[in-house]
């Protein structure tokens, strides 16, 4: 039985995954792999449906997301070919099989169904990303000590839809006992009776930069400038309606001078926010 998980994704913090821990089970998901430095794997996780891949061409570095089709995944050139070369366990979406995979992939022993159904018939239907889906597997056989690397959940999208559930997901493994946390080298840890969560100080799971009601809310010091901001932005539309809206014959250099001023305020507004906005250097 698996007893410590690893699960590694593609955030900062991967790259303080302890490759050389002999007890440490090491899971992985999607195109991880291309990651300079990514060392090992024991399974592997790719559960988008494998004919709605879209891939970049080899001269290809990025793409932006308008370029991709509805409901198609970015994958670099040979993914479902590296899939099907591995040996250790791969996980695809539940109905793959019908999904027109490369014979390869079809035939190789190593890659199986997720069992999705089996997981919401215990755990309900409420999943936002595949790292949730990887922790509710590994969970459901039997797995309690997880260490989370390179899984922030921090962008917009990520944030509003996807760590509400992998916190979730944590508050399961993790139990109704008591939970004693600390910090040691940089990760934290949260155990109690039931189970084990350690992740980086960097991940901006299970942390926030205030409590709330007890300590105020540290991006409200930046309302007042974004007001500024706003109220030059303001000014800079009105200037220019009224030029829009000027006679051809009405003299033009006081309306464009109040433009050229709006203009001014607004970039100078629009810089101070950067710049308080700025990380300040440690």
């Amino acid at each position: 039985m698996i007893e410590r998980v690893a699960i590694v994704g593609t955030a900062q913090s991967w790259v303080k995954t302890p490759w050389n821990d002999p007890g440490l089970h090491i899971v992985s998901l999607n195109d991880a792999y291309r990651m300079p430095g990514f060392v090992r794997a024991d399974r592997w996780y790719d559960l988008h449906p494998v004919n709605h891949f879209f891939y970049l061409s080899p001269d290809q570095k990025s793409i932006m997301q308008h370029q991709i089709p509805f409901g198609h995944y970015v994958r670099p050139q040979g993914h479902l070919e590296w899939l099907a070369q591995q040996h250790i366990p791969v996980y695809l979406h539940p109905d793959w099989q019908q999904q027109d995979p490369p014979e390869a992939l079809r035939t190789a022993r190593h890659v199986h169904a997720f069992p999705k159904a089996a997981i919401e018939a215990e755990l309900g239907d409420y999943f936002t990303s595949s790292p949730g889906w990887m922790l509710a597997h590994l969970f459901l056989e039997g797995v309690r000590q997880f260490h989370i690397y390179g899984i922030h959940l921090a962008t917009e999208h990520e944030y509003i839809e996807q760590r509400p559930n992998f916190e979730f997901l944590i508050g399961r493994i993790l139990g109704p006992g008591r939970c004693r946390i600390t910090v040691t080298d940089g990760m934290r840890r949260y155990e109690t009776p039931d189970g084990m969560i350690e992740l980086p100080e960097a991940s901006p799971v299970l942390s926030s930069d205030f409590q709330y009601a007890f300590e105020p809310r540290p991006r409200t010091k930046y309302e007042p400038l974004k007001w500024e901001l706003q109220k030059a932005q303001i000014k800079r539309e009105r200037a220019i309606a009224a030029l829009k809206v000027a006679p051809w014959w009405q003299p033009k250099r006081k309306l464009q001078d109040a433009l050229w001023m709006a203009d001014a305020r607004a970039e100078d507004a629009q810089e101070t926010l950067a710049r308080a906005m700025a990380p300040r250097p440690e």
